[in-house]
């Protein structure tokens, strides 16, 4: 029987690792666009925990903390977040687990980032403001790597895009990627970077499926450190009382005698037994 589920459009049933996420990404996004619009000074939070790569080292915590911001100028940018994390999340953690979903969510954000990053430092300096952002923020990268590795997993399966279009796992593979293409054409760009969705798009494949490449690659090199390790190992060496580690802090062998005499209170035995055997 194949374990792959039957194409539906019923609304799936978030775990606690995915309420964990959403429900701190609303939070964030909602009080940080409070505090930005209504208290004087509020934006320090925002500016606090998004991502900035001018100043990344040694505030490290913006590489994880920018997935968690939406704009605080359009309530859109959260809903469609949200959206994004759940439809497609929510299958993920039942297969993997909690822990594992979460997981490959930070995992996402984090390379989503560093691509950013990475692309920055290398862009000219004339370069498009689009390519060398000042400011990042935004859980596009996760949700990039949610639906590369969705499609990975349920290879088999149909989701209904925009909740009316139904369509197979590996084309959603193709139009995810054809849309982070269409990122770096079009000028409008992205709060979380034209370039963090490609970070997305590896992390999908690096540490989507079951098992993941990474995983793969892991068990790989274990095996072959072992493999190596027993081909130079004789017979001889795991006989050998060399390798036996003698006993340290043990006190001398000793009989202890009981507290009766053996002549006097046992009887002789009727019949010699030591030639039993």
């Amino acid at each position: 029987m194949s374990s792959q589920p039957a194409p539906s459009f019923a609304f799936p049933k978030p775990g606690p690792a995915l309420w964990a996420v959403m429900i701190a990404t609303s939070i964030v996004g909602i009080v940080g666009a409070l505090l930005a619009t209504w208290v004087p000074g509020g934006e320090q939070l925002f500016m606090a925990l998004a991502f900035q790569p001018e100043r990344v080292f040694p505030q490290l915590w913006r590489l994880l903390t920018s997935g968690l911001l939406t704009s605080p100028e359009h309530q859109s940018h959260l809903f469609f977040s949200l959206a994004g994390i759940y439809f497609l999340g929510a299958p993920l953690e039942k297969r993997w687990g909690p822990w594992r979903f979460v997981r490959f969510y930070a995992i996402a954000v984090l390379v989503g980032n560093l691509f950013t990053l990475a692309f920055a430092a290398l862009a000219p300096a004339d370069a498009q403001a689009r390519f060398r952002p000042v400011l990042v923020f935004g859980p596009t990268a996760a949700i990039t790597a949610i639906a590369i590795a969705w499609s990975r997993e349920f290879r088999d399966s149909t989701v209904g895009l925009f909740m009316v279009l139904p369509v197979r796992a590996k084309t959603l593979f193709w139009i995810t990627i054809g849309l982070c293409v269409l990122d770096l054409i079009y000028p409008a760009g992205l709060t979380e970077g034209v370039v963090a969705p490609f970070g997305g798009i590896v992390a999908g494949l690096l540490w989507g499926g079951s098992p993941s490449l990474v995983r793969k690659a892991w068990l790989s090199l274990r095996l072959a450190i072992l493999q190596r390790r027993s081909s130079g190992m004789r017979a001889a060496d795991l006989l050998s009382p060399r390798g036996k580690r003698p006993r340290v802090g043990g006190p001398p062998l000793r009989v202890v005698t009981g507290g009766a005499d053996e002549a006097t209170k046992r009887p002789p035995p009727a019949k010699d037994k030591r030639y039993l055997n």
